[in-house]
């Protein structure tokens, strides 16, 4: 209901476009900018209305999440869910299980504690205390390629370039809140969540009496097949708290150590080790829980710009066509048979990484009005898609961006040093919405003014 009266608000707004190319000239030279860098293309109910380099081949960024959405949400049923389950062919004696239990991966980009969580409790209701075997970890739904080789080539320690597996949790991330400490030179408080024995922590804090201080650095380093948070720098006594977002490395461990803990919280006791291999065929479901529905997860990928769910849900497309080991290349493979639908030709085009996270990739703003007019035209996932954009002064990535009551513009951002994207819809009076392409292919220092352009580019076209 509140997305169909925004969509009515949306198309029935007192937005008239009136800009012209020479007035988006004007703000480009008055912000100082080249036009060879930038990419601009406006399209009003098929046509184009501002073409500024809309041919040119450029890096797209997360713009890219644009196709990849598309492609997601037509090419998988939208109410897909993805299943987490626990599996066993061993018998129940008692409050014993006399075997293994073998936690079988959905692929699922959603689970996270609260799924885990109920999982534990459907489990519970085994009356099962004691699990004589391994806890078998099957990741199998997807192949071992935890970083896409069409990614950027040098691994980081943040959240945005988190390992990928059929078996994964909380984002393969984890979450690091630190506080001042109780005295002055003392340590600061980290906390850690979730919390398991994955992950060991050194803190080499200090609280400061100065006020204004914050000067923490936090990195993530391989520990045997474990990880090591260390943290170091200072901290004011009365500063707020800081969070820092990293991924971890080992997806499937990760994910074991979380599941012996919480299945601990219910007294429940795994006596053997945790193993990486395949649930047998002839072991039954004794406990499951199923993911969000397919539009929600993309959602979460387009609010976010999400690089992890990206990746998962392509995953997950080749799987609808293969039993197991599902590959990148397959799903790839699957987004541009999509392209292919949409008018595209792959000699035009460059997909590497459907996340966007690489140089590698690229597309035309002409490419990309295409797709988002494609969508537009599809009243099957359009709704969908629309709602899963970031609004502009509202959510997501567009949050602190064009504020100013209820915003009549919803775009994807997309961000690389030396590359800025923002594309999406613009609502208008008694028709259907503007599409629109920004791209900027530049100097590092000049991208960090390419946001304000593109926000004065889109305040112009309200006016």
């Amino acid at each position: 209901m509140k997305l169909n009266l925004f969509l009515a608000f949306l198309f029935t707004s007192t937005s008239v476009f009136a800009v012209t190319e020479a007035d988006f000239k004007k703000l480009i030279k008055k912000h100082h900018f080249n036009e060879s860098t930038l990419g601009l293309y406006v399209e009003a109910d098929g046509k184009s209305v501002i073409d500024i380099n809309g041919g040119k081949s450029m890096v797209p960024a997360s713009l890219t999440k644009i196709v990849t959405g598309g492609a997601i949400l037509t090419k998988i049923p939208l109410n897909k869910k993805f299943v987490t389950e626990l599996w066993s062919k061993a018998p129940i004696e008692g409050t014993t299980l006399k075997g293994a239990l073998c936690l079988k991966g959905g692929g699922d980009p959603s689970f996270v504690s609260e799924k885990m969580w109920y999982l534990v409790n459907e489990f519970v209701r085994t009356g099962v205390k004691t699990i004589e075997g391994d806890l078998i970890i099957d990741a199998t739904r997807f192949d071992s390629e935890g970083f896409d080789a069409g990614r950027e080539s040098v691994r980081v320690d943040r959240a945005y370039d988190a390992p990928i597996s059929a078996m994964s949790f909380n984002w393969n991330s984890v979450n690091v809140f630190i506080r001042p400490g109780d005295t002055v030179n003392g340590p600061a408080k980290i906390f850690l969540d979730p919390v398991s024995d994955y992950l060991e922590l050194e803190n080499k804090t200090k609280t400061v009496e100065k006020s204004g201080v914050k000067t923490l650095e936090v990195s993530r380093v391989r520990l045997g097949l474990k990880d090591k948070i260390i943290i170091t720098g200072s901290i004011s006594k009365n500063a707020t708290e800081a969070v820092v977002y990293k991924s971890i490395s080992n997806p499937t461990l990760w994910t074991a150590s979380h599941l012996k803990e919480f299945l601990k919280e219910r007294e429940i006791t795994i006596k053997g080790v945790v193993k990486e291999g395949e649930c047998e065929t002839d072991s039954k479901v004794l406990a499951f829980v199923n993911s969000k529905n397919l539009n929600e997860i993309t959602s979460d990928m387009l609010k976010f710009s999400n690089n992890y769910v990206a990746e998962m849900l392509v995953k997950n497309l080749a799987a609808e066509t293969v039993t197991k080991n599902a590959s990148m290349k397959d799903g790839i493979e699957a987004i541009k048979t999509y392209l292919d639908q949409v008018g595209l030709r792959r000699s035009d085009y460059v997909l590497e990484n459907v996340s966007g996270l690489t140089r590698d990739n690229r597309f035309t703003p002409k490419q990309l009005a295409l797709v988002l007019t494609n969508i537009k035209n599809d009243f099957l996932i359009f709704p969908e898609f629309l709602s899963g954009l970031p609004i502009a002064g509202i959510d997501g990535t567009m949050k602190n961006r064009l504020k100013g009551g209820l915003s009549l513009v919803r775009a994807k951002t997309g961000y690389l040093d030396g590359v800025v994207g923002l594309a999406g819809y613009i609502g208008r009076q008694d028709k259907g919405p503007l599409v629109f392409v920004f791209l900027f292919n530049g100097g590092f220092d000049q991208g960090l003014a390419a946001r304000p352009l593109f926000d004065d580019l889109i305040s112009a076209i309200l006016k």
